[in-house]
């Protein structure tokens, strides 16, 4: 696919690390960009995002059987326990990450390439990972630490496993599409956002307003999609 998808090395051009990249990425944005422009590199922050994500599992296992135990409560006894096939989940993880940013990633490549620039996958496929750190790692761990200042009791449905940290504080208890939607609108979504915009112009050699513009159609659609996805998730009971 042209500037194909790297494998992470120690150090990349320009004296950069991969790895390292993926904290650099919040503080200097622009310089991470230019060598991901020399040498396109995915799997680094893959991996770190999937490894952050299977840790806070394991760390917010009590909080999911809590969680699950208050979903299931009111069904017939005798079932199943479904809070014992929670570690299954962590299987899972990979899969739906490496899905989103692949989502993340061709959508970047359709507006790229509409905008008229010669759109490269490997370059925008690093973009999109690279710019969700703000919102799957930091947020992640921001609200991890929420939740365990608030203490498992204060868990009674799964919805309580995402602290309101976005736009959902102005509106408590709202579920279903409007509710998830409010919930994707928050500091470390635009953050992200700001890092899509800076890595589309920067990797594309694209205006500050055309890599704002892609940035921005990306987010909105994420917005919609996780919304969807909330109407059809668990309800409160």
């Amino acid at each position: 696919m042209g500037q194909g998808i790297q494998q992470p090395t120690v150090v990349q051009a320009s004296g950069g690390s991969a790895w390292f990249d993926v904290v650099k990425v919040l503080y200097e944005p622009t310089q991470v960009f230019e060598r991901v422009r020399e040498r396109p590199n995915f799997l680094a922050p893959f991996i770190a995002i999937c490894v952050v994500q299977i840790a806070v599992f394991v760390v917010n296992m009590p909080f999911l059987r809590a969680a699950m135990a208050a979903q299931f409560a009111a069904r017939p006894a005798g079932g199943p326990d479904p809070s014992k096939f929670l570690w299954i989940g962590a299987v899972f993880i990979p899969v739906g990450i490496a899905l989103a940013l692949l989502i993340g990633g061709f959508l970047l490549w359709v507006l790229v390439s509409l905008m008229g620039s010669e759109a490269k996958f490997g370059r925008l496929m690093s973009v999109a990972a690279y710019s969700a750190v703000p919102s799957v790692i930091v947020l992640v761990l921001v609200g991890t630490i929420v939740l365990h200042v608030q203490g498992i009791g204060q868990v009674t449905s799964p919805q309580d496993m995402q602290p309101a940290l976005g736009l959902d504080l102005l509106a408590p208890g709202t579920r279903g599409f409007v509710g998830a939607a409010l919930k994707a609108i928050n500091p470390f979504s635009i953050w992200g956002l700001v890092l899509t915009a800076i890595g589309v112009s920067t990797t594309h050699r694209l205006s500050k307003g055309t890599g704002y513009t892609v940035a921005t159609i990306v987010f909105v659609i994420g917005v919609l999609i996780t919304g969807v996805f909330g109407i059809f998730g668990p309800r409160a009971g």
